[in-house]
C-alpha cells in the first residue's frame, strides 16, 4: 500500500527533518510538501511533490501561482499538485480555467502536474467537467481534493475512474492518472477505493505511475 502512496505534510509549522526521516525508511510513491520546504528536502532521495500555484486556493493571481511553481522546481520538486480554479469553473467561466490550465502546464514542463478539482465544492457535474478539462489541458493525474474543505468520498471515486476509463479508452496511447485524497487514512478505507479503482480501471492501472493516495496518517 505504501508504495501508492504520496506521503503528506502540509504543515507549515510541521516538524519537517522528522517527516523526512519517516519518509525515508518507507517505499512511498512521494513525498507532498509546501513550495517552502522544497529546497531543504532535496537531499531526499525519492520523489518530490509540491503543493504549488497558491496551495490550498485556486483563484489566485495567475503569474504569482506560476512563480511558486517554477520557483518550487528550480529547489528540486519533481511533480507539482496544483488547484484548479473551483469558483471559476462553478461560474461556467471555461475559458479562465482553461488558460490558467494552459500556463501552468507550461510552467511544469516536463514535471508531473497533479490538478486538484476540490470536489467537496462541486457537485458531480462540474466535478465531470473540471476532470475534463484537466485531462484536455495537460494534466497528468487528476486529483480529488485538498482535505481542507472536505474529503473525498466513494461516489466521487467511481466517477472519477470512469471519466478516466472513457479517456483510456479514446486515447490508449496517452494514459493518465488518478489521485485520491482527503480524509482516507485507514488501510480499509484504502482497500474499499482499490476495489472502486480496479473495477472501472482493471488492476494494472494501481501502480504508482497511474495511481496514488494522498496521506499524512498512512503510517499511523
Amino acid at each position: 500500500m505504501q508504495h501508492l502512496c504520496d506521503f503528506t505534510m502540509l504543515d507549515a509549522e510541521g516538524d519537517l527533518e522528522a517527516f523526512l526521516s519517516d519518509a525515508s525508511e518507507h517505499d512511498f510513491a512521494a513525498i507532498c510538501i509546501l513550495p517552502s520546504a522544497v529546497k531543504q528536502a532535496s537531499s531526499y532521495s525519492g520523489t518530490i511533490a509540491c503543493a504549488a500555484g497558491g496551495f490550498p486556493n485556486g483563484d489566485g493571481e495567475l503569474n504569482s501561482r506560476i512563480d511558486e511553481i517554477r520557483t518550487a522546481i528550480e529547489d528540486g520538486a519533481d511533480e507539482i499538485d496544483v488547484v484548479i480554479d473551483f469558483e471559476a469553473l462553478m461560474n461556467d467561466d471555461r475559458n479562465k480555467v482553461a488558460s490558467d490550465l494552459v500556463a501552468i502546464r507550461a510552467a511544469c514542463g516536463d514535471k508531473t502536474l497533479k490538478v486538484i478539482l476540490e470536489t467537496p465544492e462541486l457537485d458531480l457535474a462540474y466535478i465531470e467537467l473540471g476532470a475534463k478539462l484537466a485531462l484536455e489541458f495537460g494534466a497528468d493525474f487528476i486529483k480529488t481534493c485538498t482535505g481542507r474543505r472536505g474529503v473525498c468520498t466513494p461516489l466521487v471515486a467511481r466517477v472519477l475512474a470512469e471519466l478516466l476509463a472513457e479517456w483510456a479508452s479514446e486515447h490508449p496511447a496517452d494514459a493518465r492518472g488518478l489521485k485520491l485524497s482527503g480524509g482516507i487514512r485507514t488501510t480499509g478505507q484504502a482497500e474499499g477505493y482499490l476495489d472502486i479503482i480496479r473495477t472501472a480501471l482493471g488492476d494494472g492501472f494501481v501502480h504508482p505511475a497511474t495511481f496514488r493516495f494522498g496521506t499524512s496518517s498512512i503510517l499511523d
